[in-house]
């Protein structure tokens, strides 16, 4: 057997085995990267199923957050955010927080969510030009805290070219027209929409005195009667109201959206802006289950008939998440009991139990 003998003190061999080469062959090469892959692919879904995790954890908490801050709208003004008007106006800081503001429930919530500016916009400013501008600046502003990240970004979405907005101080002849604005992607709990709780639309008047003048029998009578639930056109509904307990009463919670629509803007429940009034964008109902987000997909078409039935639902696999008038958040799956998830949006059908 030859040896290798150093010849010089650098350990040179002067004769010995013959040397392999520095590298890898392409044998051992293409085995590395088999490896490599076969690793990623069993990784990959692991990484993929924590990160998902980590965005409904966060939903979750957003949630949370949304429903502790209309339990103190409720603790500072004695009742739930209100419902709004309708769903081309937008929300007006010199209205309040009763039955005249036009703007919805994620109008009215700002103030305490630490958004009172936002909510403040345009707030004491006579001149009408100024005043709709500040409107604009509300409704192209994205809320991280509306949006789901296993959905979307908080970013301006497209608006259909028929949709104005309506600021109350502000004339026709200067009212704005957005070409993008800001969504969300909650809903409150208008009832179970059964009828005659369910979701009737409309109600953008112009001037705003109109609805100003218009007793309660009269809105009744154009729009419907009060709903079930806890926030609904013009609500003022307080927890006592909810008799059958905060605890078993939903009160916020994700919404069923179309992936392809919500991008191009013409989804009739995800179509107007995050402060609109009372619009299918900001409410949902109990009478259809939730379900998860997909392309093509309408509960109308499953469920028939108008109203567009508006369905709770999100990005998530197996579950969408809802707050409950109590500022408790569960996941509901969506194959929940019809009956019981119908039960759990009206805030008075006596079936808490």
């Amino acid at each position: 057997m030859t040896r290798c003998v150093p010849s010089t003190s650098r350990g040179i061999c002067s004769a010995g085995a013959p040397r392999h080469p520095a590298g890898l062959t392409l044998v051992e090469l293409l085995v590395v990267v088999a490896i490599i892959s076969l690793l990623i692919g069993l990784l990959l879904p692991a990484v993929q199923s924590t990160r998902e995790a980590a965005r409904r954890t966060q939903c979750l908490s957003h949630l949370k957050q949304i429903a502790l801050a209309c339990l103190n709208h409720e603790h500072s003004r004695g009742t739930l955010p209100s419902g709004g008007w309708g769903g081309e106006w937008t929300g007006d800081p010199d209205r309040g927080f009763d039955e005249r503001q036009t703007g919805g429930w994620v109008f009215n919530v700002l103030p305490w969510m630490e958004q009172g500016g936002m909510h403040d916009l345009g707030a004491g400013i006579a001149d009408a030009e100024s005043k709709a501008d500040a409107a604009v600046i509300r409704l192209t502003t994205p809320i991280p805290l509306f949006t789901c990240p296993s959905r979307r970004a908080p970013r301006l979405f497209p608006v259909k070219s028929t949709v104005a907005f309506w600021v109350v101080a502000v004339p026709a002849s200067v009212q704005r027209k957005p070409a993008s604005v800001a969504r969300g992607d909650y809903a409150a709990n208008m009832g179970s929409g059964v009828p005659p709780n369910h979701y009737r639309g409309g109600g953008s008047y112009a001037p705003a005195s109109l609805g100003d003048t218009m007793t309660d029998k009269e809105w009744q009578g154009n729009f419907g009667p009060p709903t079930d639930g806890v926030v609904f056109r013009r609500s003022q509904i307080r927890l006592k109201d909810i008799t059958d307990g905060a605890s078993k009463t939903y009160l916020v919670g994700e919404k069923f959206v179309d992936p392809v629509r919500m991008e191009s803007g013409t989804s009739d429940d995800d179509d107007q802006s995050l402060f609109s009034g009372f619009d299918r964008d900001l409410v949902r109902v109990g009478c259809v289950p939730p379900y998860r987000d997909r392309a093509g997909f309408d509960p109308k078409d499953v469920h028939g008939g108008y109203p567009v039935p508006l369905a709770y639902g999100s990005a998530h696999s197996d579950t969408c998440g809802i707050a409950l008038a109590d500022g408790s958040v569960r996941s509901v799956e969506y194959l929940i009991a019809p009956a019981v998830h119908r039960a759990l949006s009206s805030r008075n059908d006596g079936q808490a139990d």
